[in-house]
């Protein structure tokens, strides 16, 4: 008997941050051969009046109804890209607590970069931070418009390594997005979270970091089959964040770790991730490296 494949899970609101998540994961499950589960949060809870009367089964079934119609035009969108098995699913709770929830039997959540009642000026709505750091499974955040964009296939796949343990999962993961692109994958190693400044460490010799890095990377790659695609490694002395955020400009994807190497226990996402989510310019590929806490109640 064959054991079904875990979905590629995605979040679809009606919006069109949502709707450019179902075209982004369509494709991804298209790339992976991966079934893909749409899924509607309803959100009944609120609805309580007072916080405690429930409300009327017909309010109830007006819900239901917009989103039916949103699983449907959802739907349609993901076909389009030639995922190879399309289901839907309503859920009465909230959209991070009804993602996070799939995302204990999913290969994949997808999410948008906002969707509706974002506040104006939030950079990356509530949801997408609350299923990046909560989430058992890997995360993308589908940000930017590069990846649907003609000639997207010339664009690399940026990964982002500290030198951390968990660096050999997310070169995995950005060797096997990159293979499946049959895109360049560019590995960027970033030494510090502050820049350099030679008059205050002037007996510490430049290319100790670039070796060290050089070093780090190579034996990294070096693990991996390219399957054929070709890898860039650069190392740089400066900001991992700032470095990856420019890069995103230029990119189709960018893979990195929900903790960073200087993550604190309990640290529900790096400083890294966290920038990412808010300013990088493409989707952005969250690999679980730990086990993420579970989201408290009203969360």
């Amino acid at each position: 008997m064959n054991t079904p494949k875990p979905p590629i899970v995605a979040g679809a609101d009606g919006s069109g941050e949502a709707l450019d998540a179902v075209r982004w994961a369509g494709r991804a499950a298209r790339l992976h051969d991966l079934p893909l589960e749409i899924v509607h949060a309803l959100d009944f809870s609120a609805l309580l009046a007072g916080g405690v009367v429930p409300p009327p089964e017909e309010m109830k079934d007006v819900l239901r109804a917009h989103g039916q119609r949103y699983l449907r035009a959802a739907r349609e969108i993901a076909e389009a890209q030639g995922a190879p098995a399309v289901t839907t699913r309503l859920h009465p709770d909230r959209a991070a607590q009804a993602l996070i929830e799939a995302s204990r039997t999913a290969a994949l959540v997808v999410v948008g970069s906002g969707g509706r009642g974002r506040l104006t000026g939030l950079l990356a709505g509530s949801v997408a931070s609350a299923v990046g750091a909560h989430a058992a499974s890997d995360v993308v955040v589908v940000r930017g418009d590069s990846w649907d964009e003609p000639g997207v296939e010339d664009r690399p796949v940026v990964a982002g390594i500290d030198g951390s343990e968990p660096s050999r999962r997310i070169l995995t993961t950005a060797v096997a997005e990159a293979t499946a692109r049959k895109a360049r994958l560019v590995v960027v190693h970033a030494s510090a979270d502050d820049p350099p400044r030679p008059e205050a460490e002037p007996h510490l010799d430049p290319r100790t970091f670039t070796d060290a890095g050089e070093r780090l990377l190579g034996d990294l790659t070096g693990e991996h089959d390219a399957g054929g695609i070709r890898i860039e490694r650069v190392v740089v002395r400066g900001h991992p964040r700032r470095e990856l955020i420019e890069r995103s400009s230029a990119a189709q994807l960018v893979v990195l770790g929900d903790r960073g190497r200087g993550g604190f226990p309990g640290l529900l996402l790096g400083s890294t991730g966290q920038a990412l989510l808010h300013n990088a310019a493409c989707p952005v590929y969250l690999v679980r490296t730990t086990s993420a806490p579970r989201m408290q109640p009203g969360t």
